[in-house]
This record gives C-alpha cells, sequence and structure tokens, in this order.
C-alpha cells in the first residue's frame, strides 16, 4: 500500500517540477522581452531633436503684419482677405522702435501710409482685400447680372516730359501735369511742378514716366571756395548784399558756413539758389 502510495506522487512531483520550470522561462523571457524594448526605444527618446526656437520677424514681416491687422479691424474682415503688394525690393525697411501707425493719406482706400515715430520714416503700402460671397442653394440663385466695372480713379502728378539722364538739372519744361489712373502709378509720386526745382535726375527715366521722390534730389548749387551773394533782409523791404566764400557745399534748402574775405568774420546762411545764400 505504500508502495503504491509513492509511486502515484512520483510522476506527480515530476509534472510540477515540469510547470515550474515553465513558468520560470516564460518570466526569464517576458524580463529579457521588456529590456529589449527599453533599449531599443530609449535612442528613439535621446535621438529627438529639440525645436529650434523660430528666428525672430524681420522689420519688413512686421510691417506687413501690421497693415494686414489694421486693414481687417477698419474693413471688418478677417486677415486672411487683405491682400499686400510686394513692396519696393530696392527700398530697404528699417526697425521701428515704437509701434507703427497707419492711414489712408488719398481718397481711395488702396494705398495705406505707415509712419514711425522713432527714427523718423514713412512707408506707402498697396492693399486689396478680397469678399466672401455667402454659398446660395443650387434652386435659389438667380441668374447672374454682368457688373458694371467701377470708374477708374484718377490723379495729377508729374510724369517726365522729354527723356531724362543721371545728373539732369530740372526745371518746368522737363515734366508735364497729367491726370492718370491711380491703379497703375507707383507710390510717392509728384504732383506739383515746384518739387522739381533745383532738383537733379539720379536714374534715366523715359518720356511718360511718372516722377516719384525718391527719382530725384536736390542738386549742388554752392560750391566750397566759390564766392556767394549773401543777403540779409526782407527783398520788399531794407535789405543788404555782401559777397562771401562759400566754406562747404550746399544743396538747396541746406544750412552752410560762409567767411567775410575782408572781415575774416564767419557767418552761416541757407542755399536758396545758384551761388545764392540768405542769412540767418
Amino acid at each position: 500500500m505504500h508502495t503504491e502510495r509513492q509511486n502515484f506522487h512520483t510522476p506527480m512531483k515530476h509534472l510540477l517540477l515540469g510547470l515550474c520550470r515553465l513558468l520560470d522561462l516564460l518570466i526569464a523571457r517576458g524580463l529579457l522581452l521588456g529590456l529589449l524594448v527599453w533599449l531599443l526605444g530609449a535612442p528613439a527618446f535621446a535621438a529627438k531633436p529639440a525645436q529650434a526656437k523660430s528666428a525672430p520677424a524681420s522689420a519688413a514681416e512686421v510691417l506687413q503684419s501690421s497693415v494686414q491687422k489694421w486693414v481687417a479691424q477698419s474693413r471688418k474682415v478677417k486677415p486672411d482677405q487683405v491682400t499686400l503688394a510686394p513692396l519696393d525690393a530696392r527700398v530697404k525697411v528699417r526697425a521701428c522702435d515704437q509701434a507703427l501707425s497707419m492711414d489712408l493719406p488719398f481718397s481711395n482706400e488702396e494705398t495705406v501710409r505707415v509712419r514711425c515715430i522713432q527714427p523718423v520714416w514713412q512707408q506707402f503700402v498697396r492693399v486689396s482685400v478680397a469678399g466672401l460671397a455667402p454659398d446660395i442653394p443650387v434652386q435659389a440663385k438667380a441668374p447672374v447680372k454682368p457688373e458694371t466695372p467701377p470708374a477708374p480713379v484718377k490723379r495729377w502728378m508729374l510724369v517726365a516730359k522729354v527723356p531724362l539722364q543721371r545728373g539732369m538739372l530740372l526745371d518746368e519744361t522737363h515734366v508735364s501735369r497729367e491726370e492718370v489712373d491711380t491703379s497703375n502709378i507707383p507710390v510717392n509720386v509728384l504732383e506739383q511742378a515746384s518739387e522739381v526745382m533745383h532738383a537733379e535726375v539720379v536714374r534715366d527715366m523715359r518720356p511718360g514716366t511718372p516722377l516719384r521722390s525718391q527719382d530725384i534730389r536736390p542738386t549742388l548749387l554752392v560750391k566750397r571756395g566759390q564766392m556767394v551773394l549773401l543777403s540779409v533782409g526782407q527783398a520788399q523791404g531794407f535789405q543788404i548784399s555782401a559777397r562771401v566764400e562759400a566754406m562747404q557745399d550746399g544743396r538747396f534748402g541746406e544750412q552752410i558756413k560762409l567767411k567775410n574775405r575782408d572781415s575774416g568774420r564767419e557767418l552761416s546762411g541757407r542755399v536758396q539758389g545758384p551761388n545764392q545764400v540768405t542769412g540767418l
């Protein structure tokens, strides 16, 4: 009887030992698998690059963003409906230490003037606003009527009357005042013939080309070492004139130093014409 019981427990003992070994093997493989997963995943976390900080916006981007937001608020539209014309690549936009101010200097709303207080500068930007029409069901759509195009807005400005060459001294005979469609003109155009007096051209221009403020500059009317006529007083009343020596070059409207050769006294005057200076 005792022998039969011993024979019964021996197979059961081997079975339990086998199950324990199988369980230990599974646990060991599970731990090994977890270790492999951790080792393979660790480099992915370590190799993930840090997000680079975005570069600060340039002066031109700040200007364009400010104009877009201002137009969107003033016309009650979304910012993505506002489109800005590309800025002139020859005009460099400077950074502004203060908040930019904007207004509409002309009768139309296509040109926005942007001004900076510190440092002082201004820039003109052309804008357009796209309208978003509401969706209309197909069965409710009415026949589309042709729209009458709006009448073009015209503006008086100066255009070259003859071919202009760089360095040419301008007067009223070189320009004409014409009424031109504003949709085809640049910004900063000149409007009065008086604006080109005592000015010279800085680039070659063909007849019919609108003149802009950056196309001209005050011409050199007084040269250093020349004798100039200094006038002090009112032209209609008491006035004194004397010949003095220019101590520096001067363009129209600039203040220069002068010297009286007889007395050796140094004076200051403002350039008013070729070899003509008024006393301060």
